[in-house]
Parts: structure tokens; sequence; C-alpha cells
């Protein structure tokens, strides 16, 4: 009964996740990309909005999307092919979303500590997604795991900073701009918090014990 639960609860918030993935993305792409909805104001007054945010948000919305089916442990056993194919995709839209990203720090009206908050991510980004390259590269396909969800927790940054805006306003009573230039560091640290606790539960796991120990 308790694995049962267990696995109910896995499939659940995994589901949910993607649900929430794909849901940000097409309204990403429509107020970004697409012009079929408004932009928010401080998101339209970004000094550098245009072109970055077409370009960031169009790379950003294929990393956000292409990423869970990275994690697929069947796709990766099955269809190698596949997954290389589409990591391949993964590391570009990373590559562009990183520096896109980075520019749109500099040019956000909320103020230096969002700026720095939203500057480190884009920093971090292409360094995680080289190291979790190299490791596949290397064969280290435990590590290369690793260093890809990180590299992905940055991307679903955008996931939880738009759920962390409403929850700010609506539940703290917060205004929107000192909880904006919070929520622009603590929108991927949680992720890379929730990330690596994950991360070091599977390393003591006994199915990962077994896969390094000698045979």
């Amino acid at each position: 009964m308790t694995r049962t639960i267990a696995l109910i609860w896995s499939a659940a918030w995994r589901a949910l996740l993607v649900l929430l993935a794909i849901e940000i993305a097409v309204v990403s792409l429509m107020r970004y990309v697409t012009g079929g909805d408004t932009p928010p104001p401080p998101v339209a007054a970004n000094a550098f909005a245009w072109p970055f945010l077409f370009i960031h948000t169009l790379s950003a919305v294929i990393a956000l999307l292409v990423g869970p089916l990275q994690f697929v442990r069947r796709i990766r056993t099955r269809r190698p092919g596949f997954h290389r194919a589409m990591g391949k995709i993964y590391l570009l839209a990373c590559a562009v979303a990183a520096p896109s990203g980075f520019i749109l720090a500099l040019g956000t009206s909320a103020g230096p500590i969002a700026g720095t908050g939203f500057a480190v991510s884009a920093l971090l980004l292409p360094v995680f997604a080289w190291l979790g390259w190299r490791a596949a590269i290397e064969r280290r396909f435990d590590d290369h795991r690793e260093w890809m969800l990180r590299a992905w927790a940055l991307i679903a940054a955008a996931i939880t900073l738009r759920l962390m805006l409403p929850f700010s306003g609506l539940v703290l009573g917060l205004k929107f701009y000192p909880a904006y230039r919070g929520i622009a560091w603590l929108s991927w640290l949680t992720n890379l918090a929730l990330v690596e606790t994950w991360i070091r539960r599977g390393r003591m796991s006994p199915v990962h014990e077994a896969r390094l120990s000698p045979a």
C-alpha cells in the first residue's frame, strides 16, 4: 500500500510539473512572441525588451518543454537517438536563453537587487549545461543527469516565479516590487535546493549504491 501511494504521489507531482510548464510556455509565447496578450508593465518597461524578450522567451520555452523529456528513463533507454537529438536542442536553447536573459537582467525596471538575482541565474545556466554535456561526453552519466537537472531547475524558475508572485500579493499582502526583488532570487534558489535534495536522496538509494558497487 505504501509503495502504491508513493507511486501515485510521484506520478501526480510529475504530471503537475509538466502541466505547469505547458501553461507557462503557452502564456509566455502569447505575451512575448505572438503578441496575442499584453505583457505586464514591469516586463514591458525593460530597457532591452526588444528584441531580447522575444529571443529569451522563445529559447527558454523550448528548454522548459524539452527538459522533462530528457529525464524520462524509458525514453533514454529505448530511444537513445531521440534523447541525444533532444539534448542538442536543449543545450542550444540554454545557450541562447542564458545570454539573452542576462541582458534582460541588466535592463530590468525592478532595480539592481532583482537584476542581480536574474543575472546570477543566467550566468549559472550555461555553466551547469556545459558541465552536464561534458559529463555525457566522458560517459559519466550519473553526473550528466545531475547537472542537467540543475540546469533545468534554473529554467523552471519561470514556473516558480509565477507561483510565488500571486502568493506574495494575495496571501502575504506584499507590494509588487519588494516581492519581485526577493522572488528574483527565491525562484531559482528554491528550485536548486529542491533538486539538490532530490539528487542527494537518489545517491543514498539502494539502486544507486548497487550501480556503483564493483561487479
